[in-house]
């Protein structure tokens, strides 16, 4: 049983999570912290946190900003995990939350429904798919009591949008009195406030003659209470570090695919001195040869000494190689290696950008299975790497069963 103490467990949300606990066979409530709060729970609530004397495995907090600086030093105090669902935190307590974070699992979000957090990765691909083409409009409406405009999902799903534009994006808050036609690079916010509305969000990709809406409504406050206890629950198995919805959204999806491209060729060029304009000049060689290449790694500028690796088509080798001739007679000392019959293998997996390690638990994969690596290049969601041919069937075998498994 998952022991749990409710921070704010008098406000509307507490009340929720509270509500949420007793459904549950998993989790209990512990006690909860509030001030003036009477006999409305089973559970024990102190006004101070210092106060609490039962034991407790996680804090779920919805409460007010003005509270967190002593409840991320209580929790530090207790060294238990932390569910922060309080919005409207300034940068200050921002900071405050990620220097926590070095000591404790935190969890933080402005906003606990996994399906708001889906919708985030989704108009994310959205506005990576549809580009500056499209003009971006977000309506968010809510209760008539929410005090801050716009909510702080409807920021959140902004900054989604914002993270793929190659340019800085304008939020405009409101069209009153701005007197101007809209600009190519904003995007555009519209609060409504009324009635008993839980939370509702639609993010508008405007085009010519066509609108992409992706949109999320929340029916009832229990959505999000189930979302905090689900983080509480994911927080148990986590070490110091500050997660978000994101992460369990692709929890499941650190490394999901892998993908094999055989008939593939790897090209080393190596220079015992350091020479910052080697790879440009093989690179230039090579192109002028109408080669493609596709992985490319190489050493850091300013060593003692440069390489340069790329792989490309076992078809285009000869003419790779014909290419580098030419620098090899103008800079001496220049030493070219070539690998043929290899295949390059993808692992990928959007959530890899949130996970550490990945890369080493790969690589100790492929050492224990006595499999070399020609070239290995990695990015935030995938990790490629050329195999000779031969060893390719072991290490897609090695991969699935002993690196995707443990995800």
């Amino acid at each position: 049983m998952i022991r749990i103490l409710i921070n704010g467990i008098g406000g509307q949300m507490g009340h929720a999570v509270y509500n949420a606990i007793q459904d549950s066979s998993e989790f209990t409530a512990a006690a909860g912290v509030d001030r003036g709060i009477g006999a409305a729970f089973d559970c024990p609530v102190y006004e101070r946190y210092e106060d609490v004397k039962e034991p407790f495995d996680a804090i779920i907090d919805f409460s007010v900003p003005a509270a967190l600086p002593d409840e991320l030093r209580f929790a530090q105090s207790r060294g238990v995990p932390l569910v922060i669902g309080t919005t409207g935190l300034t940068e200050r307590l921002l900071r405050q939350v990620e220097s926590a974070a070095e000591h404790i699992a935190v969890f933080q979000s402005g906003n606990m429904s996994l399906g708001v957090n889906l919708q985030m990765s989704l108009v994310r691909q959205a506005a990576s798919a549809l580009g500056a083409g499209f003009d971006v409009e977000i309506v968010e409406r809510h209760h008539r009591k929410k005090v801050d405009a716009p909510s702080g999902t409807a920021l959140m799903l902004a900054d989604s949008i914002a993270s793929q534009s190659p340019s800085e994006l304008e939020y405009v808050y409101g069209r009153q009195e701005k007197n101007r036609r809209r600009s190519d690079h904003e995007i555009g916010f519209h609060s409504v406030r009324g009635g008993t509305i839980v939370g509702e969000h639609e993010v508008l990709f405007i085009g010519k003659d066509e609108v992409v809406e992706i949109a999320h409504r929340a029916y009832s406050k229990r959505v999000f209470a189930e979302g905090a206890l689900r983080a509480a629950r994911y927080l148990l198995t986590k070490s110091s570090g500050l997660y978000s919805m994101e992460n369990i959204v692709t929890e499941h999806d650190i490394a999901s695919h892998v993908y094999a491209l055989d008939d593939q060729a790897v090209v080393t060029v190596a220079c015992a001195d350091a020479d910052d304009a080697l790879p440009a000049a093989a690179l230039d060689c090579i192109a002028a040869q109408g080669v493609f290449v596709d992985m490319i790694s190489c050493s850091l500028p300013g060593g003692s000494s440069t390489c340069l690796g790329f792989s490309l088509p076992e078809g285009s080798l000869s003419d790779a190689l014909n290419a580098l001739k030419s620098l090899q007679r103008a800079r001496t000392g220049l030493d070219v290696h070539a690998e043929s019959k290899v295949s390059k293998l993808t692992i990928e997996g959007s959530g890899m950008a949130f996970r550490h390690g990945i890369a080493s638990r790969l690589l100790n994969v492929l050492h224990e299975a006595s499999i070399p690596i020609h070239l290995i290049t990695t990015s935030e969601t995938k990790i490629e790497l050329c195999v000779s041919q031969k060893d390719a069937i072991t290490a897609i075998h090695e991969i699935e069963s002993r690196f995707l498994d443990r995800f």
